[in-house]
């Protein structure tokens, strides 16, 4: 691993040497998604592209998603990535003293939490964090941003959704929705870019399930050195079809972060130099030359509205009210059994009358019973009695008879000696 990192050291110094010698600045590496995502496809080739007057090559690499991101540039301070300002705030709190990440821009674009299910008892972010322990979270992969998110959300709030107890994962964010939405008590959440026409906007429409709004006072209240982690956004979750309007869900939004390692990190001084000089080229480019315009994202800055701050505290009172009230799936129970015993009291007093009267219907019977067996308790004392004393002078007269027995044996015994002495014949084998 050693020679690994090594190896990685000289040949970033390498070509920054090369890159002196030319009069360019050395490539700078951003780290992005996988090759199939936007961060990889989008917003990296714009960024590519904004920084081409300042004449700074940026080379996009792929990656597992903003976990590994964070990771990459622990590993390299001179690299970039692109992360969820969720998963990246998350990991920054986490350090004590230098922190080892230097956000660079938190305005190329956001991407909004998503939680669904098909419950249809399941109204607020307050209903899922009450019925937390009796649901089945099911998550898109361990090391994907979608369960980062996920894991930061039960770090803040440790006796709500920090109460899930059947959490897993599927292989992919495709599954992770399908398999949550073929039973009521399953619930997935996932964190994209607002955008009906992506495929997991359409597997939740088309598989009957619901969005839940993802507002809660300990979500809003976030924030990392001033910034807020967390804001709440009207989002397009379904496009208008020839009878029905488009569907819209409130939800919580966070910002996508563009970063890098801390400076102070990197100890060769040219290298340094490099790396402060690409810091600043991505500070200073407007905005408009790092977000991408092209395609569905030339609608996505629109499709999204900024909610206002009645609102939202309008729906942190909702949920605050659902998470203090009981679990919508107790408050059901409660009363399916409060009905079912309201349904069956006049059955369990007819029930009741009835056993009343055959058991006074019997009393007659059961005290003639009774006394006919006193009787014949009765009648049938004498026999015994007589039985008794039967049996009792059977055993003495067996008793004398046997004494009598072992008087004669003995007498015979004395009164033979000679033959009690003789040996016993051996006994001849048949042939």
């Amino acid at each position: 691993m050693k020679t690994n990192k090594v190896a990685a050291m000289l040949g970033v110094s390498c070509t920054l040497l090369i890159g002196n010698l030319t009069g360019q600045a050395s490539a700078l590496e951003l780290h992005t998604g996988e090759n199939s995502g936007a961060y990889y496809n989008e917003f990296c080739p714009t960024i590519k592209s904004g920084l081409t007057e300042k004449k700074i090559p940026v080379e996009c690499k792929t990656s597992n998603g903003s976990l590994n991101n964070l990771d990459l540039v622990l590993e390299n301070p001179t690299h970039f990535g692109l992360a969820q300002y969720d998963i990246f705030s998350h990991r920054h709190s986490n350090k004590e003293k230098q922190h080892p990440f230097t956000p660079i821009r938190d305005d190329i674009g956001q991407e909004c939490l998503f939680l669904v299910t098909k419950n249809k008892l399941m109204k607020s972010y307050g209903d899922i964090v009450a019925s937390a322990p009796y649901m089945n979270f099911i998550l898109p992969p361990e090391n994907s941003g979608h369960a980062g998110t996920f894991k930061y959300l039960q770090k803040i709030d440790p006796e709500g959704l920090g109460k899930a107890n059947n959490v897993s994962h599927a292989p992919n964010t495709q599954d992770a929705i399908t398999s949550a939405l073929a039973q009521e008590d399953n619930v997935t959440l996932f964190v994209q870019f607002p955008d009906p026409e992506n495929e997991f906007f359409q597997l939740v429409n088309k598989n009957g399930g619901h969005f839940v709004p993802v507002i809660s006072q300990e979500i809003m209240a976030q924030a990392t050195n001033g910034r807020k982690v967390y804001s709440a956004q009207e989002t397009d979750v379904a496009n208008p079809k020839w009878l029905s309007s488009g569907k819209k869900v409130i939800t919580a939004c966070t910002p996508i972060v563009l970063f890098t390692g801390n400076p102070q990190r990197v100890t060769d001084d040219a290298l340094k130099a490099d790396h402060n000089k690409a810091i600043s080229a991505l500070q200073t480019t407007p905005v408009d030359k790092l977000r991408p315009t092209k395609g569905w994202f030339s609608k996505l800055w629109t499709s999204t509205k900024a909610v206002s701050a009645k609102s939202v505290e309008g729906l942190v009172s909702a949920t605050e009210k659902a998470k203090k009230a009981s679990s919508p799936y107790l408050t059901k129970a409660k009363e399916k059994t409060k009905e079912a015993m309201e349904a069956a009291k006049p059955t369990y007093e007819k029930a009741k009358e009835k056993t009343k009267e055959a058991i006074e219907a019997a009393k007659p019977t059961y005290e003639k019973a009774k006394e006919k067996t006193k009787e014949a308790i009765e009648a049938a004392k004498p026999t015994y009695e007589k039985a008794k004393e039967a049996t009792k002078s059977a055993y003495e007269k067996a008793k004398e008879l046997g004494g009598k027995a072992m008087e004669k044996t003995k007498d015979m015994m004395e009164n033979s000696p000679e033959t009690a002495k003789e040996p016993v014949p051996e006994t001849v084998p048949s042939q």
